[in-house]
């Protein structure tokens, strides 16, 4: 027996298996013929996922915005369709395509490079899709049949390889020639995705590990209604006029160039007195606070980064310089090569640091405490580099090396909560004051 608690906390119950579709048809017809899916015991179903065991639920319509989950997620299917129907099944081979908070996105492996010029032919491929309806089918499979079914798309493999043994395997069909590796949720068939438009494409890593293949992604975005989608697409491009690359160059406030490196942040005079009125503001809210102004250097040994457990964690963002002991006279290297092997082989490594804290720390040990002493705040405009990758950069909100209004706060454990209390307070002034 399976019992089903509703929103208003009454219950239906249900001898055997039971589904969405059915649930909804107990509660009333027109829900019956509006529901998409549903929110049950927190994880959101489709409308023929089946239900084994009791829960609660809250069934989904296209007012709720967790319909939107299921929605995206369909189109991400139909365009994965759409690619392999372009560009032959036999050439493309999938990555995932989740739903995201925006919209969603396809993964793919394929011999071509996919321009923004031909996201239109693959658009009007989806809309065909779209127009014929194909219906959405879930099936429970065998770990041995799906290794069959996939046995040629090795990204498929590698996934199914990730579910747990006992753990229950579905595929997804669209139509009568596409399936992909899926839990859902999807609509009932591809004719209820009448709103989207795909809006870019770009590289991104296979499983977000740059030490795999880079695959082409391709990013979409759907609404139940063209209305809403209209007005997305309005936002998108309003927000692109006030993007702060854009404004960066109209008001000749910063550049980064290519010779310097990407990510390095180059503040031109208009963007220097911006930055200096932002800074002095800053100081003085933290002199209000009781917070004392250091500064720490930009570079120190590598060792010291052991010790602080950043090495462990963080060194494959970090940068590294060999550091050579000589006399003036002595010359290093070669016009070719600034350091020999041997010499790399004797120098002392220094790393330029990603975070302030170890100086921070160094500062505060540099002499006994008393806990009378305490409650004591440092701060620091900190300039930091990390080792971004470069298909993350994105003018200055991802950037290689930045400015840091960092503080660090030595206190007792009886003050813990007023320090806490005193920094949410000033996060708070910041974010009301910009």
């Amino acid at each position: 027996m399976i019992e089903i608690e509703l929103p208003d906390g009454s219950k239906l119950v249900f001898e055997d298996e039971t589904n969405v579709k059915e649930i909804a048809s107990r509660i009333a017809k027109s829900l019956e013929k509006n529901a998409v899916g549903a929110l049950f015991n927190g994880e959101i179903i489709d409308l023929h996922t089946p239900i084994v065991e009791s829960g609660k639920i809250r069934i989904l319509t296209p007012k709720d915005k967790e319909s939107l989950e299921i929605l995206r997620h369909s189109a991400a299917h139909i365009l994965a369709k759409a690619v392999k129907n372009v560009y032959g099944h036999d050439k493309v081979k999938l990555g995932i395509g989740p739903a995201t908070e925006e919209g969603f996105y396809y993964d793919f492996d394929l011999p071509v490079s996919i321009s923004e010029e031909d996201l239109e032919r693959i658009e009007k491929e989806m809309e065909r899709i779209v127009k014929a309806k194909e219906p959405f089918r879930r099936e429970k499979v065998t770990r041995e049949k799906a290794k069959e079914l996939f046995k040629d798309d090795p990204y498929k493999l590698e996934l199914l390889e990730s579910i747990p043994e006992g753990e229950e395997i579905t595929i997804y069909w669209l139509g009568e020639d596409f399936f992909d590796l899926c839990k859902g949720p999807h609509v009932e068939h591809a004719g209820m995705v009448k709103a989207f438009k795909l809006l870019s494409v770009a590289g991104a890593y296979w499983r977000g590990d740059s030490r795999n293949k880079m695959l082409q992604r391709v990013y979409g975005t759907a609404f139940w209604k063209k209305k809403e989608l209209d007005e997305y697409l309005h936002r998108l491009e309003e927000a692109k006029k006030r993007d702060h690359r854009v404004l960066g160059k109209q008001l000749d406030l910063f550049s980064i160039y290519e010779e310097a490196g990407p990510g390095l942040v180059f503040w031109h005079p208009n963007g220097a007195i911006i930055r200096q009125e932002i800074e002095k503001w800053v100081e003085e809210e933290h002199k209000k606070r009781g917070y004392q102004r250091i500064y720490t250097p930009h570079i120190m040994k590598a060792d010291l980064w052991k010790t602080s457990g950043h090495y462990s964690f963080y060194r494959e963002n970090m940068f590294f310089v060999p550091v050579v002991e000589h006399d003036e006279e002595e010359r290093l290297g070669n016009d070719e090569v600034p350091l020999t092997k041997e010499e790399v082989e004797k120098a002392h490594w220094y790393a330029v640091k990603p975070m302030n804290c170890p100086g921070h720390i160094l500062i505060y040990k540099s002499q006994v405490r008393s806990y009378r002493d305490l409650p004591i705040r440092f701060f620091e405009f900190g300039t930091v580099y990390r080792y971004e990758k470069s298909g993350s950069l994105h003018g200055l909100l991802r950037v290689r090396g930045f400015t840091q209004d960092d503080g660090h706060i030595f206190c007792r454990p009886d003050q813990l909560k007023e320090e806490i209390q005193g920094v949410l307070d000033y996060v708070m002034e910041l974010l009301s004051t910009f």
